[in-house]
């Protein structure tokens, strides 16, 4: 039974990745980091980690704590989670020119839910779609705020 997951994501982000980073050190200096996030909620945040809850559009939700995050401006940021996904992850940051600029995100994870270790074998392709929605959905919803917030 494999429960471990390589799921990496490219966004497009319409700002530079300086003014990038301008933003998400002012959205790490709230209480709900991911407020543009519809799907990923925070439910405790002190500055060194963050716990959320995903609401898959499949029906279920997962809770897990991002810690340990490592930013090195402008190029990089990782972090660990624990909780019902358990691994690491690197976002790395990448100009486009007059685009913008690309965040890639690698998170590698296993599942520590028992319920999706059990059922993994079969339900893997469900597992790594709905997080490819959820993650589509923030690419969408981080670019709506950031057009909204610079008008």
């Amino acid at each position: 039974m494999n429960s471990d997951y390589v799921l990496v994501s490219r966004w497009s982000v319409p700002l530079s990745r300086e003014n990038l980073w301008d933003v998400l050190d002012e959205l790490l200096a709230t209480d709900d980091p991911m407020v543009w996030w519809p799907s990923v909620q925070v439910t405790a945040y002190d500055g060194d980690t963050m716990t959320v809850r995903a609401s898959s559009a499949f029906g279920y939700a997962l809770t897990f704590s991002l810690a340990d995050l490592t930013a090195r401006r402008p190029d990089s940021l990782t972090f660990t989670s624990v909780g019902d996904l358990r691994g690491s992850g690197d976002v790395t940051f990448a100009d486009l020119g007059p685009r913008g600029c690309a965040m890639t995100i690698d998170w590698r994870v296993a599942t520590d839910r028992r319920w999706m270790q059990v059922t993994g074998w079969v339900l893997r392709p469900v597992f790594v779609a709905g997080h490819h929605l959820i993650m589509r959905q923030g690419e969408k919803h981080l670019r709506a705020y950031l057009e909204k917030r610079d008008r």
